[in-house]
């Protein structure tokens, strides 16, 4: 079986649209979940922050796994009553 590939200019506008809207939401998932978890203390991750931080970096899955799987619940204080 013989692949062949194509070059950006052999494209078609939707085809090169595509590939740029997918590129930017993989970046923008991945940017907001290294955010979250540079921000959030380690007991509130669920396993090692470092093997989260590589994670994150796996195409679509790994962005998605950390807020599925990653993150423990914050659990707010209930407010004082009077």
């Amino acid at each position: 079986m013989r692949h062949t590939h194509r070059h950006w200019r052999e494209l078609s506008r939707t085809e090169q649209g595509a590939i740029v809207a997918a590129a930017a939401l993989q970046v923008a998932l991945a940017a907001d979940a290294w955010w979250d978890l540079s921000r959030r203390p380690a007991e509130s991750v669920r396993g090692p922050k470092g093997a989260w931080a590589l994670a994150i970096a796996v195409n679509f899955l790994g962005p998605l796994a950390y807020r599925r799987f990653g993150r423990k619940p914050v659990i707010e204080p209930e407010p004082a009553h009077p």
